[in-house]
């Protein structure tokens, strides 16, 4: 069995170290003939960098990842991992179009509510709406009331994500006092 997280994480290291390159080579291109090859170099490394995840994140969007117990776990380890370099927004939307017409397992449930929670906890980025999508088929005990808690924080940037979540509760959750409670 593959370990995806060390290849996820590895990709994603990589990623970020050639897209840094890139920037560096930028600020300093208009300095010489030398420094303008070394960025012309690092972008052409960029564009051209490609790994197992990337083979994975295709196949995962053009096959699609039900009928493929690998790729289902690469996509759920991807969601896990919620790694983030240039264009991993991008890959996290369409595995969570996938994600969205399956069957989940109470593990991959787990795996989303986990996502969410960190998501409103620490930044929400461009892709927190399509995640949020999903939390009509996470039906976990207490999950409303995880999401409900942050709503009161303190922390405004915490409250408004948390707020913005709870909108994406099915109807069957009233609104009662200060937060949602499943009837």
């Amino acid at each position: 069995m593959k370990n995806f997280t060390d290849l996820i994480q590895r990709h994603e290291a990589e990623l970020q170290k050639l897209h840094s390159a890139v920037h560096d080579g930028f600020d300093r291109r208009e300095t010489s003939k030398l420094a303008r090859r070394d960025w012309e170099l690092a972008a052409k490394r960029f564009r051209e960098y490609g790994s197992e995840v990337d083979v994975l994140l295709k196949r995962c969007l053009v096959e699609g990842i039900a009928g493929d117990s690998e790729l289902r776990r690469f996509a759920f380890c991807f969601v896990e991992c919620d790694p983030y370099y240039f264009r991993s927004g991008y890959a996290m939307e369409g595995l969570l179009q996938k994600i969205k017409k399956l069957s989940l397992s109470e593990v991959e449930k787990g795996l989303l509510r986990k996502l969410i929670l960190k998501r409103i906890d620490s930044k929400a980025l461009r892709n927190f709406r399509r995640i949020c999508r999903l939390i009509p088929i996470i039906d976990i005990v207490g999950f409303s009331n995880e999401v409900t808690s942050r709503a009161r924080s303190q922390d405004p940037s915490i409250k408004r994500r948390a707020e913005f979540a709870l909108s994406y509760f099915p109807i069957d959750c009233k609104h009662r006092g200060e937060g949602f409670v499943v009837v």
